[in-house]
């Protein structure tokens, strides 16, 4: 079921810039069409869906994915999901954009591409939740655009980089270890960052210490 948040979305770039929403192109459902012509996908959850359809339309199409990335969420409770609101409060959860390589992880064998941009928004979102009996306790119903508060576009593979903090830009060569403390993050999640940067040629392999990976930034 659409969510509020990928309705506001998708609107925002078809009739806010003067486009088409909900369009058939070469046997593929598309969100919408922006005024430049380009073919935009909002997609709320995992990229790694698209990867077909990107497959498909990228040779003759030029294509944005619009990536919403949650900073702040209100958490609004209702006793059913057409009932009204009966309470809310602010999660004490914060994100970043860097939580897009999360994700970025489905895509990335498919990126960079010359038709393809992805364009990453931190958002503030109203999330509505009903109770249920099962874990976690609650069900969401639906998920609402606050504001968009910043913004990334990537298009080429250098332009990774920038969704990650200053300290993590260095000419040096780094590990994942190097990574995980400079984002503070956990060993994992620097792992998909350095994937993704590899996969794309933003970063390359030049050694080995141990069975640690020693990683290089790639200069275009």
């Amino acid at each position: 079921m659409e969510t509020s948040l990928h309705r506001s979305l998708k609107e925002r770039y078809a009739d806010g810039g003067s486009g088409r929403p909900e369009i058939a192109v070469d046997g593929f459902r598309v969100d919408a069409i922006d005024h430049a012509g380009r073919l935009v996908e909002v997609q709320s959850g995992a990229l790694g869906p698209l990867c077909g359809k990107l497959r498909r339309l990228l040779p003759e199409h030029r294509m944005r994915i619009v990536k919403p990335v949650v900073l702040r969420r209100r958490v609004v409770r209702r006793l059913r999901a057409d009932g009204p609101d009966i309470g809310a409060r602010s999660s004490p959860k914060r994100g970043s954009l860097v939580d897009v390589f999360d994700d970025l992880i489905g895509v990335v064998r498919v990126f960079p591409h010359a038709n393809l941009e992805i364009e990453v928004l931190g958002v503030t979102i109203d999330e509505v939740r009903t109770p249920r009996r099962r874990r976690p306790g609650y069900a969401v119903a639906d998920r609402r655009l606050g504001e968009i508060q910043e913004s990334a576009l990537i298009a080429r593979a250098d332009d990774l980089w920038s969704l990650l903090p200053d300290g993590c830009h260095t000419t040096k060569p780094f590990t994942t270890f190097d990574l995980a403390d400079r984002l503070g993050r956990p060993r994992w999640f620097a792992q998909r960052v350095a994937y993704c940067l590899r996969m794309a040629g933003a970063a390359s392999v030049v050694g080995k210490t141990g069975n640690r990976l020693i990683y290089r930034r790639e200069s275009e």
